[in-house]
């Protein structure tokens, strides 16, 4: 079987991911660190060049989590400017990009008369799950309430789990195979923001960081699935023309 560029990069992905696992099982924070921050670059690689798609607002959030990882690796116990501050806003607008991506193609007025009541339940339990995340935050005694890095962490919560109640949404909206895949992912992502909320703000076990990075992973597998997906498409729009 001929490899093409997409099944080499989806290769050099797994050795990537396998890399990552091994440096957090066996604490050799330089290997898992340095692979991952190539995760994400290969990511918008096989999205913009080789599932051959232009949705800016997809693309920016895989492009924004690159420079986030990237700046979180490179930049920790240099510039906390870098690492946390701007990390944390580039985060937050690749957050937003992603938001904009699932809701942008809604027709508003049939959303709410057809999920009214699945809309009620994901904001009750969205702003429970937003108490408790604030809540294990206010733990940190370096954390000001009110402050901007509260600001900020709450920010992020907030976004985060706008993404997995959107991403539902989205999903019941469509219903395709590629909104499950992203449902999935963002469970995935969303909860293991939960589990490094509990490891930086709660307890720094390392069963907690693996925890962290096997959700991640598992994401991105899905947000993988789902780019194959528009490979695929895209792959079958060139034989037919």
């Amino acid at each position: 079987m001929k490899l093409t560029k997409f099944n080499i990069v989806s290769i050099i992905l797994v050795v990537l991911v396998i890399l990552v696992m091994v440096g957090r099982v066996f604490d050799v924070p330089m290997l898992s660190d340095y692979s991952w921050i190539l995760v994400f670059p290969l990511f918008a690689y096989l999205y913009y060049g080789q599932a051959k798609q232009n949705n800016h607002f997809f693309g920016f959030f895989l492009i924004g989590f690159s420079i986030v990882e990237i700046l979180k690796t490179v930049t920790y116990g240099y510039s906390q400017f870098l690492s946390y501050y701007v990390a944390n806003y580039l985060a937050i607008a690749s957050y937003a990009s992603l938001l904009i991506f699932l809701i942008k193609d809604f027709n508003i007025k049939l959303l709410f008369k057809a999920f009214k009541l699945p809309l009620i339940v994901l904001a009750i339990f969205n702003t429970y799950i937003i108490y408790v995340l604030n809540q294990m935050i206010m733990q940190d005694e370096a954390i000001v309430i009110y402050s901007m890095d509260f600001a900020i962490e709450v920010a992020y919560n907030v976004l985060i789990l706008l993404v997995l109640s959107l991403s539902l949404v989205h999903y019941l909206y469509h219903e395709t195979k590629q909104g499950l895949l992203l449902f999935l992912a963002s469970v995935c992502i969303v909860f293991s923001e939960m589990v490094q909320v509990a490891y930086l703000f709660i307890s720094s076990e390392q069963l907690l960081q693996i925890a962290y990075t096997s959700l991640i992973g598992v994401g991105f597998y899905f947000l993988y699935m789902y780019i194959k997906l528009k490979y695929i498409d895209n792959k079958k729009q060139v034989n037919i023309a």
